[in-house]
């Protein structure tokens, strides 16, 4: 694939800049630039190519998109768990303690008397 670089002048056709996975069409108006500073790079896709691989990565969004929203629904559960937990962490301590204290010095909180 022919590459090229933002600002410059090119044919007609689609153009992928794989820094950020964005896909450009020119059309085949003359004087056309590709978007961009200098150093963005872009690789020319023949047509053909895009063809194909336009109803895969449609497919691949379709399929990836209600996995990604569970994804994130888990995430956000988890969050929601862990934040609970760590607030009521203290007063589980605090629990602890009390019980540690009031069931004197020899005696081990957990362990029944012998």
């Amino acid at each position: 694939m022919k590459s090229s670089f933002g600002g410059q002048a090119v044919r007609a056709g689609f153009y992928w800049n794989p820094a950020e996975w964005e896909f450009v069409t020119i059309d085949g108006k003359p004087g056309r630039v590709l978007p961009g500073e200098s150093e963005r790079r872009y690789f020319r896709v023949p047509v053909l190519l895009m063809l194909v691989l336009a109803p895969v990565m449609g497919g691949l969004f379709v399929v990836f998109l209600p996995v990604i929203g569970f994804a994130l629904l888990l995430q956000q559960a988890a969050r929601l768990v862990l934040r609970g937990a760590r607030s009521a962490a203290p007063a589980a301590g605090r629990v602890l303690h009390l019980r540690r204290h009031s069931a004197g010095a020899t005696e081990h909180p957990w362990r029944k008397a012998s």
